[in-house]
């Protein structure tokens, strides 16, 4: 119990932190903020801030991490026996569903996007998640051993189609993650074609679409 009110009072702290931080981020710049700034606004020592955060860099490096975590876990939970593309698809909702809870994630785009140190801050630890994903795909075989190629595109496949959408919905193409994610997809879909999927009930209907395609080309081909 007392383990539990521990974390939980940390979490509080760091939240706090973490909020005051991207307040001053917004009102005075990224660069012109410190952690002493930072720590005052919080009514806290320096020397706290530091046992919650190694810098104020770590402030907007944060928010990946987790975000990061809720990636792999929708990876590691899903069926053994889904679909590769599936398991993108799963990831990138799971991604989508923290961003669009987070308060933070348009604050941390804007901050990002008025100063090169923040945005290198905000994308520190990516490098970091990709790893991290990457495995978490490998893990999704008996022996963890399936081409490292495959499994690092699986990644990255997934972090590119939830970069599009985050910054689609930033820049007001779309009115929400959710809109700006599914038109990803089918984007995807569009310049790759569905002929790719060739298993299971998706494969029997990409299988058949190109039976029907090819028997209308004969038929064309017929009447000239």
């Amino acid at each position: 119990m007392t383990r539990q009110l521990d974390i939980r009072k940390r979490q509080v702290v760091s939240d706090a932190i973490q909020d005051a931080a991207i307040a001053l981020f917004a009102k005075r710049g990224f660069d012109a903020t410190t952690v002493d700034d930072i720590a005052e606004r919080v009514a806290i020592s320096q020397r706290t801030f530091f046992r919650y955060f190694e810098s104020k860099d770590d402030l907007l490096a944060i928010n990946v991490v987790r975000y990061g975590a809720v990636l792999c876990e929708a990876v590691t939970s899903s069926p053994a026996d889904l679909e590769c593309a599936r398991v993108v698809q799963r990831a990138v909702v799971a991604g989508v569903k923290f961003s669009s809870s987070s308060a933070r994630t348009r604050r941390l785009i804007e901050i990002s996007e008025h100063s090169p140190a923040a945005r290198q801050a905000h994308l520190s630890r990516m490098r970091e998640v990709e790893d991290l994903l990457t495995k978490a795909f490998a893990a999704r075989t008996a022996s963890g051993s399936k081409s490292f190629l495959t499994n690092r595109l699986l990644a990255l496949v997934t972090l590119t189609i939830m970069h599009a959408a985050v910054f689609s919905w930033f820049n007001g193409e779309y009115k929400n993650l959710e809109a700006a994610a599914q038109a990803a997809f089918q984007s995807i879909q569009r310049i790759f074609g569905d002929e790719s999927n060739t298993t299971g009930k998706d494969g029997e209907y990409s299988r058949s679409r190109r039976l029907g395609r090819n028997a209308a080309n004969k038929t064309r081909l017929s009447r000239r």
